[in-house]
């Protein structure tokens, strides 16, 4: 499994301040007054021994420890990866309040209450879930432990209350929802992910995240579709061949790469021409909206050297 210590995501990317944070739990606890400065953040690195991170965690006012995901799949198994989060976000908070001594003592020693959201932008699921239990994965019936995780939906839609009430997470889910709507139309990644960008900084929607990161939104988002993308082929091909699909899974990542560059040798000359039109487009609409050079542009979109002069001659 390919190392996700140097993979970020966009959404923790945006999130991963005080000020954002207190934005997004103000939505959430809308009957609480949420200050930057009751924050603390702490988010994980390296938790798995794949170097996997949660998405977000804080303190709040040493009151409550917020764990959050995000989601664009549903995934049923969040409350078993919150748990062990969870068991590591709490080794950071004991130390934070000096609470340590309540592993010995014998009278109670008060910790902050645990919070639990999964924020999913995904398909609608047939049955709304409101909640995920971990109760549900037990393979018997009245276990002992339970940890709950709050769903929030957090799909563009203009009605959306908690988008209204959070300014940076109605930014984030009005880019996601370009880029998909630009890939529905038939566009590339690369070119989806130019145009959203653009139109977010037409809009005037994420405009100070976007000038200052413009570069890492781009290779997030790239590494997020192009995974995405790789995972379902991988399993595809994994079916027809019979494998085990948790053994596509796991070969995914590690294949995507080699996989993805194999495809691109293969493909015929006409579909390189296309191919140029594509990046072409996707390097105007950085130009223009993040006021770049061409070769700037082309830097930024990783083109390769063999494309460059098709690409320069079209613009």
């Amino acid at each position: 499994m390919a190392n996700r210590q140097y993979k970020d995501s966009v959404f923790r990317k945006l999130f991963h301040n005080k000020r954002e944070l207190a934005s997004l739990y103000q939505a959430i606890r809308p009957d609480d007054e949420i200050l930057a400065k009751d924050i603390r953040l702490t988010t994980l690195h390296n938790v798995f021994l794949d170097s996997q991170r949660n998405d977000l965690s804080f303190l709040w006012k040493q009151r409550t420890v917020v764990l959050m995901e995000h989601q664009s799949t549903w995934n049923e198994n969040i409350p078993l990866r919150m748990l062990s989060y969870a068991d590591h976000v709490y080794r950071k908070v004991i130390k934070f309040i000096e609470a340590q001594r309540a592993i010995y003592q014998e009278t109670l020693v008060k910790i902050p209450t645990p919070k639990f959201y999964m924020l999913y932008n995904g398909r609608p699921q047939e049955k709304k879930r409101d909640e995920l239990l971990l109760s549900d994965a037990f393979e018997e019936p009245g276990g002992d432990l339970e940890l709950r995780v709050h769903v929030i939906d957090i799909s563009y839609d203009e009605t959306n209350e908690i988008l209204q009430a959070c300014e940076p997470l109605y930014g984030y889910s009005y880019l996601v929802h370009r880029i998909q709507e630009y890939k529905r139309q038939g566009d590339d990644n690369d070119t989806a992910i130019a145009k959203a960008i653009t139109d977010c900084l037409q809009a005037g929607i994420l405009t100070d995240f976007l000038m200052k990161n413009g570069k890492e939104v781009i290779d997030m988002f790239k590494l997020q579709w192009n995974e995405k993308d790789a995972k379902k082929y991988w399993k595809e091909e994994a079916r027809n061949q019979g494998l085990a699909e948790g053994r596509a899974e796991g070969r995914a990542e590690g294949r995507a790469e080699g996989r993805a560059e194999g495809r691109a040798e293969g493909k015929a000359e006409g579909k390189v021409e296309g191919k140029a039109e594509g990046k072409a487009e996707a390097a105007r609409s950085l130009m223009e909206s993040l006021h770049c050079t061409k070769e700037k542009a082309m830097e930024l979109l990783k083109i390769p050297a063999e494309l460059q002069p098709k690409i320069l001659a079209l613009l």
